[in-house]
Parts: structure tokens; sequence; C-alpha cells
């Protein structure tokens, strides 16, 4: 019967297999007056990223605000790149150990995919953190003793699919830019269209608020648990700017939000339903030649969530990359999996 039931498997695996090529991952049709493609080299490079996280609850009325931050701390690693599949493998070994005597540990969960083909983007993170600390103590301390109160069992997590269309995708290209599968020969810009879906949650032992605090925030912000949905829709525009093998990406999406979700807090608990403002940009600047490139990226994301009358909840998120990279004829392993 296990062999029987092995068989039938391989079967329909190998059906499955079969039916894979036909699938339209993407087609490329450029305006080769504007772009380059490189999708049929095999790119390796050395990224070093810094993260970017972190929350606060602001006093809506005396714009009193108390931070919260992971320790986070510069990373490196390596990167792939070759027609669709783009991946790095990056290690933190947390070597600044100044930091974390003074800001306390922080363990960290991060996974970052990218589909990005000619016309559509989709980009999925995943981030976890737990151990943060008050990173604005001196607003709250006069005179402030340097330390920073850290928070051991508080553990936050943000997860986000978004979803972005260029509308000029033949001429502008920000898998140029962010993935480096190309070059664009001319500048060019374009409106961007971005959805995205996103939750946000925390979770701590008890309030994330010092009673020393309480007074400068709310009572409303002594909060232990929360769990926030957020519906997102923007439109914006990216130009990218480029002399030579030399480029510089601006961009800026403004837009809105519906965030929706419940918060646990010792004063009992609450459900707010509110449509706030929202900021995001991805930029790049750089060296792009067929075979070296170099540079660095940085994107940013800022929102703000109302959730009482006197509280509001703001967001930072995003990155900053450094690489360098060189791209080489595909070996011959990579392009039996990938071409087929």
């Amino acid at each position: 019967m296990r062999n029987r039931i092995l068989i039938i498997l391989l079967f329909f695996s190998s059906q499955l297999y079969a039916q894979l090529p036909d699938i339209p991952i993407q087609t490329y049709n450029y305006d080769t007056n504007y772009i380059d493609y490189y999708g049929n080299l095999f790119a390796v490079r050395f990224v070093s990223p810094r993260r970017i996280y972190d929350f606060r609850l602001k006093n809506r009325i005396t714009q009193k605000n108390i931070t919260y931050r992971p320790n986070l701390q510069s990373a490196f690693g390596l990167g792939f790149t070759y027609k669709w599949l783009s991946f790095d493998i990056i290690i933190n070994p947390k070597w600044n150990t100044k930091k974390n005597e003074e800001r306390g540990e922080t363990k960290e969960f991060n996974v970052k995919g990218t589909l990005y083909l000619q016309k559509h983007m989709v980009d999925v993170l995943l981030r976890r953190y737990q151990g943060m600390h008050i990173a604005n103590p001196e607003d709250f301390f006069n005179p402030w003793d340097g330390t920073y109160p850290y928070r051991p069992d508080m553990r936050s997590t943000y997860f986000a699919i978004s979803y972005t269309i260029p509308s000029n995708y033949t001429q502008y290209a920000p898998k140029t830019t962010f993935q480096l599968d190309g070059r664009m020969k001319k500048s060019a810009g374009s409106l961007m269209y971005l959805s995205s879906f996103q939750v946000w949650t925390m979770k701590a032992d008890s309030s994330i608020v010092p009673p020393v605090f309480e007074r400068e925030i709310t009572t409303d912000a002594r909060i232990v648990k929360s769990g926030m949905v957020m519906l997102q829709q923007s439109v914006g525009y990216a130009y990218t700017f480029v002399h030579k093998q030399f480029y510089l990406t601006l961009s800026a999406m403004p837009g809105l939000s519906l965030a929706m979700g419940t918060v646990h807090s010792k004063e009992g608990s609450y459900n707010p339903v509110t449509l706030n403002f929202l900021l995001e940009s991805k930029n790049g600047i750089g060296y792009n030649s067929r075979r070296w490139y170099t540079g660095l990226y940085f994107i940013y994301k800022y929102q703000n969530v109302k959730l009482t009358n006197e509280l509001a909840f703001n967001n930072n998120l995003g990155e900053l990359k450094v690489f360098i990279g060189y791209r080489i004829h595909a070996p011959y392993v990579v392009r039996s999996i990938i071409d087929q």
C-alpha cells in the first residue's frame, strides 16, 4: 500500500512540474531605449542592512510621547539574483556589547519576500521582536542618568503584504533600483499605486507605560495588549535620475489607512476604528553597470493611528541597505533549476 501511495504522489508531482513552465511568471516588454535587462546574468552581492523600527504612544493634546525601540544592530550577508528569483542571506552577530548593556537585548525574527515583475510589485514583510527599551527617557527625567528602561517581556509583531503598480512600467522599472536585475539608461518616472494589508500586535506582562510617565501621557496608555489591522491605499510618484552608470531614485507615496482593532489596558478594553494618514518612500542611489553595481537604498514608512481622543499610536518602519555586487553568467546548476 505504501508503495502505491508513493507512485501516485510521484505521478501527480510530475504532472504539476510539467505545468510550471506554462505559468507566465513574468514577461518583459521594456522600452529598450530606457532599460537594459540583465536578468539572464547571475548576480552575487555583499549586503549590509540596518533595519528601522519603533512605535510610540503620543498624547494628542500635549504632544508628549513615549517611544519604544528594539535594540537593532547592523548585519551583513550575501545576496543572489537570477531572473525572477532574488534573496539575501543575512546574519546579525550583535558584536556591540556596550549597546546591549545600555539598551538590553532584543530577540529578532525578520522575513522579507519580494516579487517584482515588470508591472506588478509584491512585498511581504514579517518582523517580530522581544525585548524593547524606552528610547526617549531624557524627555521624562531631569537630570537623566543615561540609562534606558528595558522591558524584556515586551513582544511586538508586524506583518504586511503590499501590492504596487507603476503606471509607466515600460520605461520606469523599480526592479532596476531595488533588485538591480537591469539598468535604466535614461531618466524616467511614474505614478505609483499601492495597496497593503497590515497587522500589528503588542503584548507585555504589565502596563508598557511606567507609573512615573502616566501623568505625562494619559491613563489610556496603560496598555498591556493590543492588536490592530490596517488597510492602506496610497498614490504617489517615483522618479529615477540617470547620469551614465549612476542613478538616483526618489519617491513619495502618501495615503490613508483604515485601522481597526482591540486595545487592552489597565483601564479596560476599547475598539478603535479610525481613518489615518501615512507616508511611504522608497529611495536608492548608486552605480550600476553590466557587471559591477554598488550603492544603497532607503525604505521608510510612517503611519499614525488615533486610538482615543487623547491617545495616538505612531509607527516608524524601514530599512537602510548598503550593497556591492557583480554579475556573471549563470552557472549551469542555476540555469537547470530556474529555467526549467
